[in-house]
């Protein structure tokens, strides 16, 4: 997914949770927390906070909390998770 970080807008695309680590974002070489990022939400079209995001389940993590996506179908988004 293309995130960014919100004081420095910096961008970079990410689906990789920190599984080491409460509440972060793998981005390549270190981690980020999730409140210093916006996601992109495609079917929004627009920049969210991600914390929100994941409120709002605009984007859902899969059944282990490794990966984070956007929901496929509403069973998906009902359900809060993705196989």
């Amino acid at each position: 997914m293309k995130l960014r970080y919100k004081v420095s807008r910096e961008e970079f695309h990410s689906s990789r949770l920190n599984v080491l680590a409460l509440a972060e974002v793998l981005t390549g070489d270190d981690s980020a927390s999730i409140r210093d990022l916006d996601v992109w939400v495609e079917a929004r079209s627009m920049w969210v906070d991600m914390g929100e995001a994941f409120t709002n389940r605009d984007i859902i993590t899969d059944n282990y909390n490794t990966r984070f996506g956007e929901p496929v179908t509403q069973a998906d988004r009902d359900r809060g998770y993705f196989e």
